[in-house]
Order: structure tokens, then C-alpha cells, then sequence
């Protein structure tokens, strides 16, 4: 096992929870990388780097179910875990069929969170510098 950060994604069309949550990650040693849109994120060469995703169920372009089973059909089998402020029955269950290996009601629990994510250390995606904070020079 490698001892640098997991590098974690986060899909979310919410600026804010893209923020505090790549803050809260990288608070925790963890190298977190944000994007705004599930096209964003399956556009993005990184896709296949990351050692866990954050993927929102509700977003402008693609649903989070859209993104992790496109993600599964180009063969992406990277752990992920639905994110949704919705209190809908059933959506629980939609994301465990859907292949999301949790489902994370906002706003989150630090703990939950990062039990699912696991230790900062051992990233095992490919290797790469933090990026920089979104509207960063």
C-alpha cells in the first residue's frame, strides 16, 4: 500500500458543497479535487484516478446514477457514494442498486463520511499534486 492521500472526487452542482467539502477533505489529509457537473467529471482524463467519489444525486446535466453507470459501462469501478439533501423514500435504495457502495444524506456527519472513505494514507489512484482550490490563481 502507497502511504500518500486518497485522492477523492466531488460531484456536486452546489459550489458551496463542493467547497466545504473539499475543505473538510483536505482538513483531514485527504487530496480532494471538485467538479461542478457529472459531464464535467466523465469529460475529465482524471475520472479513473480518484479512490473514492462523492457523486450528488441531483444535478443540472446528469443524475448521480447517470454518472456512476456511465462510469461502470467505460469499466470505472472506483468505490462511490451517493450525496443528496433529498429526503425522498426509496432513493437509499435506488443508489445500493444502482452499484453506489453508500448513500449519504446532507448534511453529512464528518464520521460516516470518512469511515466509507477510510484512512487518509494509502491511496492506491494515480498519483498526482493537490490541485489547487476552485477560483484559485
Amino acid at each position: 500500500m502507497l502511504n500518500r492521500p486518497k485522492n477523492v472526487a466531488v460531484i456536486d452542482d452546489s459550489d458551496a458543497v463542493r467547497r466545504s467539502l473539499s475543505l473538510l477533505l483536505t482538513a483531514r489529509g485527504y487530496a480532494a479535487m471538485a467538479f461542478a457537473s457529472g459531464a464535467e467529471f466523465l469529460g475529465s482524463p482524471l475520472k479513473n484516478s480518484f479512490d473514492f467519489l462523492l457523486i450528488d444525486y441531483k444535478m443540472e446535466d446528469l443524475s448521480g446514477v447517470d454518472v456512476l453507470r456511465a462510469l461502470r459501462g467505460e469499466g470505472v469501478n472506483t468505490p462511490a457514494a451517493m450525496v443528496s439533501g433529498w429526503e425522498t423514500s426509496g432513493l437509499e435504495r435506488l443508489a445500493i442498486e444502482a452499484g453506489f457502495a453508500a448513500f449519504i444524506r446532507k448534511p453529512m456527519l464528518d464520521h460516516i463520511l470518512f469511515s466509507l472513505i477510510g484512512p487518509p494514507q494509502g491511496g492506491e489512484g494515480v498519483p498526482r499534486r493537490r490541485p489547487k482550490a476552485e477560483g484559485a490563481a
